[in-house]
């Protein structure tokens, strides 16, 4: 879904093997709405912010991407909010947005995808999504 980059070359991943790193992650709260016709126009908007969780350090990167449903049974990246180190929490001055332009108003099913990388610490890998039909279609 979302590329995880540079996860191998995280500090200490080749010193400890997969099942002993486990033991040591903490587990991030990954904040995300569902997929929405934003207010800025004709346009497809997700939010992604987080939480502690089990987590000690107080600042992550974040960041989302929408993706868009096509009749081939895919899912497309249509766009993704640049990576941003926020606090725990969301609101709408911390959280990222990705946003894409509908070129129709045709109800589609979009996705948006969250990653959340707690900064000093070791956590989990997954990236949760919400999904939900926009009245946004892309070509």
């Amino acid at each position: 879904m979302i590329p995880r980059p540079g996860s191998a070359d995280e500090p200490g991943a080749a010193d400890q093997p997969e099942e002993e790193a486990a033991a040591f992650r903490c587990t991030p709260v990954s904040g995300r709405d569902n997929p929405h016709r934003s207010s800025t126009g004709v346009a497809v908007s997700g939010h992604g912010w987080w939480d502690k969780g089990t987590c000690s350090n107080n600042r992550a990167m974040v960041w989302n991407c929408l993706y868009e449903w096509y009749t081939d049974n895919t899912w497309r990246r249509k766009a993704c909010s640049p990576r941003k180190e926020l606090a725990p929490g969301g609101g709408s001055a911390n959280r990222t947005v990705a946003r894409h332009n509908c070129d129709n108003t045709a109800l589609t099913s979009w996705r948006n995808h969250v990653d959340v990388d707690v900064i000093g610490e070791w956590d989990t890998a997954e990236q949760p999504y919400r999904q939900a039909d926009v009245r946004c279609r892309v070509f």
